[in-house]
């Protein structure tokens, strides 16, 4: 990713300006996506449409960092998540709610995605903020479409767990994770430095139950976390555990909440725990991906045990086109429960360094996020569009 880096030992005229950047880089994706779905309970429904972020998340990044001397070094990102298939407006008005369409409404800040501040040095790094979760990294490392179609990321499929509610949503304002790890807010990560290798790393929020006023959202889950990696040549692999803990007072979710965890289906002192193996191998042209997962809730309503598998694949066809696939199975360990499965296929045209042309091809049967509950869906999508970044 080419970065446009603004030197501020230009505007300055200190030394300490002088070792200190900006890089402002971006992501854009927008195409034509057909989808064509068939449900027990609604029947049939198609729709093609414009639609943004089909194979990566349009956003912008702001970094910064700054030498401090003596090995250590101040930085930040912070990350602005918009659509650029459309404004403000949801199918051309604004909702009577008055939030705008598609979850683009600021609530206390504009960077919607990642941000955070950092200090690092021969120690590691330490992030204070709403940094992306390990279990993020760890999932994108089980396939080639990261958390687009075809990844079984999505909150209409729910790797991670059927369960609205249960997963770590997207920072203030983002929308119910339905078994989705993406980021937690208000929280610290350490990140140790490259041994051969291996890193480790560390998150934790702070929980907090002591509003006995169950009317509004001001309670939060605790929540911990801890990830290691191995990366070296053409191996990586990725272990993470993230453990959500409900208190006595435990969260209840509004509709204008900006609990980062929205865990409200977890009853009192209950805990939902994640488990994420995640590995990709690269020999030659080709590349096989691989993951496990398994979700386990100990609430005594809303009860979640599942697990997940899925193989995938990358080829370089030629140094401009790339194949990929994936398959992938979740299954549900309740009495009654039932299977999904995603199947992804796809093609990458590489225009330039920055800019390609893509083909997607989705297939979801999320019969198995009704629980135990009669029903189910299949629904099939399509799309064709460009990913450019800067």
């Amino acid at each position: 990713m080419k970065k446009t880096l603004i030197a501020l030992a230009a505007l300055a005229a200190t030394g300490a300006f002088a070792q200190s950047s900006v890089s402002i880089t971006g992501v854009l994706d927008a195409g034509i996506k057909a989808v064509s779905g068939v449900t027990t309970t609604s029947g049939s429904t198609s729709n093609t449409q414009l639609a943004q972020s089909n194979t990566a998340t349009t956003g912008m990044f702001f970094k910064g960092t700054e030498d401090l001397g003596g090995g250590l070094k101040a930085g930040f990102l912070l990350e602005l998540d918009f659509n650029p298939t459309q404004s403000s407006t949801q199918n051309g008005a604004i909702t009577t709610s008055g939030n705008a369409g598609n979850g683009q409404t600021f609530q206390g800040t504009p960077f919607n995605g990642e941000q955070f501040i950092s200090i690092a040095g021969g120690f590691g790094e330490v992030k204070v903020g709403a940094p992306n979760a390990g279990g993020l990294t760890a999932l994108g490392m089980a396939t080639p479409y990261g958390t687009g179609m075809g990844s079984g990321h999505s909150s209409s499929f729910g790797r991670l767990g059927a369960t609205s509610g249960l997963g770590i949503n997207q920072f203030v304002g983002g929308p119910t994770s339905n078994g989705r790890i993406i980021r937690h807010e208000k929280a610290i990560q350490y990140i140790t430095p490259d041994m051969m290798g291996f890193k480790a790393q560390v998150e934790y929020a702070f929980g907090n139950d002591n509003n006995t006023t169950l009317t509004s959202n001001a309670n939060t889950n605790a929540y911990s976390a801890f990830s290691l990696a191995y990366s070296n040549g053409p191996l990586n692999v990725m272990y993470s555990y993230t453990n959500v803990k409900a208190g006595t007072n435990q969260v209840v979710t509004a509709a204008t909440s900006i609990d980062s965890v929205t865990a409200s289906s977890l009853t009192a002192n209950s805990n939902l725990t994640y488990n994420i193996l995640a590995a990709n191998y690269t020999f030659g042209a080709a590349t096989v991906y691989g993951g496990y997962t398994t979700t386990k809730s100990d609430a005594a309503v809303t009860q979640e045990d599942s697990s997940s598998w899925n193989i995938a694949g990358k080829y370089a066809l030629t140094s401009a086109i790339d194949l990929n696939a994936n398959y992938l199975v979740r299954t549900s360990n309740l009495t009654g429960g039932k299977n999904g499965k995603v199947m992804g296929l796809g093609a990458d045209y590489k225009l330039s360094k920055r800019t390609n042309l893509y083909l997607r091809v989705e297939s979801l049967d999320t019969d198995t996020n009704l629980g135990t509950s009669a029903g189910g869906s299949i629904t099939s999508a399509t799309a064709f569009g460009v990913k450019h970044t800067f």
